[in-house]
């Protein structure tokens, strides 16, 4: 069950990702510039993320349950978020950083801690190999759900 939750943060935060570098695009143009400047920003909050997980030492459920939560928070905000904060003539390059690296370093945390609940319970290699695999499997069904489902169904606006 809780590897499940790797297959579903992964998804999560590369359509938070994805979603984010698409309203860059839309509203400042030049998609390859605000496509680069999304995924090199958020690989990197990954590994802030993951960085810091090394402080989170006690409640570690607790922990996990709390980042997940505000990863979905904030990341399912991020999109109509930044749309009004174009709207608003906020600084809307600045803001879409401040929440790339929000978002990318929650879902960063992510991983190391469901992986530090999850030790006792398999041999080391076998957990590595496994949350890797539905990391990435996540990963692979976010980019397809986003572009081939999603995108899709919210063109007409």
């Amino acid at each position: 069950m809780l590897l499940a939750m790797v297959l579903a943060i992964a998804t999560a935060g590369l359509v938070y990702e994805l979603g984010m570098a698409a309203v860059a695009s839309y509203v400042l143009g030049d998609s390859v510039r605000q496509f680069s400047i999304v995924i090199g920003a958020y690989l990197s909050a990954l590994g802030l993320g993951a960085y810091l997980s090394r402080y989170v030492e006690h409640q570690l459920p607790t922990t996990f349950v709390n980042v997940e939560l505000s990863a979905a928070l904030i990341g399912g905000l991020s999109s109509p978020g930044l749309f009004v904060a174009f709207s608003l003539g906020a600084s809307f390059q600045f803001l879409l950083l401040v929440v790339v690296v929000a978002v990318g370093t929650l879902v960063g945390i992510e991983l190391p801690l469901l992986m530090r609940i999850l030790e006792s319970r398999l041999p080391f290699k076998d957990l590595v190999a496994r949350a890797l695999t539905y990391d990435y499997a996540g990963a692979l069904l976010g980019s397809l759900g986003f572009s081939l489902y999603l995108v899709p169904r919210l063109a007409w606006w």
